[in-house]
């Protein structure tokens, strides 16, 4: 018997393969849009799911595949039909993207963990680096592709909560680019909680992502009470379309028909 390895759930999430791959494609996408990485790519996927506000793909995967957007690349958007790409790399783009949403999105509602695609950087010479070169050389990408989705949906620096400053100023501090009051509260953060390895980075960052996330899904769930802005119609008074009819006997039985 030939066995057959069989194709992945739609809602699987990305092998190390399709992580390669989706790479490639990310890197193939023609100039002059400029697309993310698949490192700031998780980083980015991971801000879109914190925000406050529900976000469509429509609104986010633009951004995801030009990080210029209405820049550089004067508005243009990536396409099936755009000039250098066809329509089949753009759906299996665009595939492999929302898996990975779907998957990121799982983890954290399910579980209260990811587990975020960082590359391990090295020196000169292939060797690993160790302490601090180690986590911002690993963490910086995928930071600022989180950056990236708040720059586009800043939803949730308009929250309140009072955590919220100090929660993404555990994010940034793994950035390479700060001002003097970013390079005081990194310097500070560094006293207070240092950072010993990459697994205690990890750790520190998936914990701080799964809290802004449940702060912006919080946000997002939450209902507004929807007030009446008529007076409720009795059954037995006329019907308010005028026909002099008791509403039960007009517009109102419909309701009846279904209550029954």
């Amino acid at each position: 018997m030939i066995s057959r390895a069989l194709p992945p759930a739609a809602d699987a999430d990305l092998n190390d393969a399709e992580i390669n791959e989706l790479d490639d494609l990310l890197q193939a996408i023609p100039k002059p849009l400029d697309a993310l990485d698949v490192v700031m790519l998780d980083g980015y996927l991971c801000g879109v799911l914190a925000q406050p506000a529900t976000l469509i793909p429509e609104q986010w995967l633009a951004p995801a595949f030009d990080w210029n957007l209405d820049e550089e690349s004067g508005g243009q958007v990536l396409g099936p039909d755009t000039s250098g790409w066809h329509g089949a790399k753009h759906e299996r783009l665009v595939t492999l993207v929302m898996r990975r949403y779907a998957a990121l999105n799982r983890d954290m509602v399910e579980d209260g963990w990811f587990d975020p695609i960082v590359m391990v950087p090295t020196d000169d010479d292939g060797n690993e680096l160790t302490g601090r070169p180690a986590i911002d050389g690993a963490l910086a990408p995928w930071v600022l592709g989180f950056e990236h989705a708040l720059n586009h949906f800043p939803g949730l620096d308009d929250l309140t909560d009072p955590e919220l400053p100090d929660t993404l100023a555990c994010l940034w501090r793994y950035l390479p680019e700060q001002n003097e009051d970013e390079q005081a509260y990194t310097k500070a953060l560094d006293l207070e909680h240092p950072i010993k390895n990459l697994d205690a980075a990890l750790e520190d960052l998936v914990g701080n992502v799964v809290w802004l996330t449940d702060l912006g899904r919080t946000e997002r769930l939450k209902v507004t009470q929807i007030k009446r802005t008529a007076p409720k119609v009795g059954r037995n008074d006329p019907c308010p379309c005028g026909s002099g009819r008791k509403f039960k006997l007009c517009h109102g039985r419909g309701n009846d028909q279904a209550a029954g």
